[in-house]
C-alpha cells in the first residue's frame, strides 16, 4: 500500500531525476575508487623501491664496517 501511494505522489519527472541522481552518484563512486585503486598501486610500487634501496645501503654499510674493520687490523 505504501508503495502505491509513493508512487502517486511522485511524478515521472521526479523518478527520472532520481534514478539520474543515482546513477550520476554510481559513477562518481566507481571513479572515486578507481582512482584510490590507482594510489594504491603506486604507493605499492613505491613501498618496493624503498625496500630495494635499503637492502642496497645495508649491503653497502656492511662493507663499509669490514673495510674499516679490516684497515684497524692493519694498523695494529
Amino acid at each position: 500500500m505504501e508503495m502505491e501511494t509513493l508512487l502517486e505522489t511522485l511524478s515521472v519527472y521526479e523518478i527520472i531525476l532520481v534514478a539520474g541522481g543515482l546513477v550520476g552518484i554510481y559513477i562518481k563512486f566507481t571513479n572515486e575508487i578507481a582512482k584510490i585503486k590507482n594510489r594504491l598501486y603506486t604507493l605499492e610500487q613505491s613501498k618496493d623501491e624503498v625496500k630495494e634501496m635499503l637492502k642496497d645501503l645495508q649491503e653497502d654499510i656492511s662493507e663499509i664496517k669490514l673495510l674499516l674493520a679490516r684497515k684497524q687490523i692493519d694498523q695494529l
